[in-house]
């Protein structure tokens, strides 16, 4: 005879599994009591307790009980803290895949710099069971949440305690696309960055740059590092003055790699105010895969990274470790868009 907690999981699964489809008439307690060789006293405290979690409802005397509709259940909660952007958006994507999946709601929050410690602070393992952050470094909370840092290329130590990493292999990416410019025939290659960490001499060299540097480099460009133009994240000015540098000093530029499709539109919207065809006569490639324009870009599997990040999590409740950091490939697409250029 099976226990009367091993009946009430047993009924308690089959209603989540949608085995008694929502609103149809739950077995009478005479039937059950038979299926499972207990008395209908023990039967009717197993659907007592079902009936006041919202799994069944009671009809009047003599109507039976009936399958309620199943509400959203969480198991937990966990929160991505991140800028909301069409990248971001793609990486809250498959959180929110996975997260259903598993039964635990997501919750975002996307606060300002003065904003974050009072945002942490409202945190901890009784409503979070970690954190998933995107743009603000490695953020330290106080009462040791397992927490994911995607996309942060800074130097790190591997995965330790409660923090963990997951990046795409952006280097691969920016290699990949050196690779393909050259292999479509073109020559006169310029770099354009608006997503370095510090703009100065001595600025760490993102992996995605330190990928079109190496490609060239592997293909005899001895001035790679004169071929890469910097400007600040959001500024317009910056990608016209760039642009114009790259111009004077490569006159038969036939196309620029940019290090992110921000960048790409960045000088595009350059282009446009100083009336030259970029893409068009100049070619123009991306990094991200989130861009409007018909160009050939990285994607670097974003909605990939958000699935992973919560199994991380999860993975650290269970065995209360994170486990080690993760590179996720990368892929070119739309590479029709790069012109073949014949010498």
């Amino acid at each position: 005879m099976p226990s009367t907690e091993k009946i009430y999981q047993t009924l308690k699964s089959r209603l989540e599994g949608s085995h008694y489809p929502a609103e149809s008439k739950f077995p009478s307690e005479y039937v059950l009591s038979e299926e499972f060789g207990v008395s209908k006293v023990t039967v009717n405290k197993i659907v007592s307790r079902l009936v006041e979690q919202g799994y069944l409802q009671r009809g009047v005397r003599g109507s039976g009980t009936r399958v309620a509709k199943q509400l959203f259940r969480p198991l937990g909660h966990i929160a991505f803290i991140g800028k909301l952007n069409a990248y971001t958006t793609e990486i809250l994507r498959g959180i929110q895949k996975e997260c259903l999946h598993q039964h635990i709601f997501p919750v975002v929050f996307s606060p300002e710099a003065d904003e974050l410690t009072f945002c942490l602070s409202t945190m901890n393992q009784r409503n979070v069971m970690g954190i998933i952050t995107v743009g603000y470094g490695i953020i330290q909370v106080s009462n040791e949440l397992p927490t994911v840092c995607l996309d942060y290329n800074l130097p790190h130590k591997v995965s330790s305690g409660t923090v963990s990493f997951i990046t795409s292999d952006n280097f691969s990416g920016g290699e990949k696309m050196i690779h393909e410019v050259l292999r479509r025939g073109h020559r006169e290659i310029a770099i354009f960055s608006s997503e370095r960490f510090v703009l100065s001499d001595d600025a760490p060299v993102t992996p995605r740059v330190s990928g079109f540097h190496a490609a060239l480099r592997e293909a005899g460009y001895s001035d790679y590092v004169e071929r890469t133009f910097y400007g600040m994240p959001e500024s317009l000015l910056d990608a016209e003055s760039s642009l114009n540098a790259i111009l004077k000093k490569y006159p038969q530029v036939s196309i620029i790699c940019t290090d992110s499709d921000h960048s790409a539109e960045l000088l595009h919207n350059a282009a446009e105010k100083l009336h030259v065809e970029c893409p068009g006569k100049i070619a123009l490639t991306g990094f991200g895969n989130v861009t409007h324009l018909d160009i050939a870009s990285v994607n670097q599997h974003p909605e990939r990274q958000g699935q992973l990040a919560v199994r991380k999590i999860i993975t650290a409740q269970n065995d209360n470790l994170m486990d080690s950091d993760e590179k996720v490939e990368t892929e070119l697409i739309r590479i029709e868009a790069i012109p073949i250029r014949i010498s």
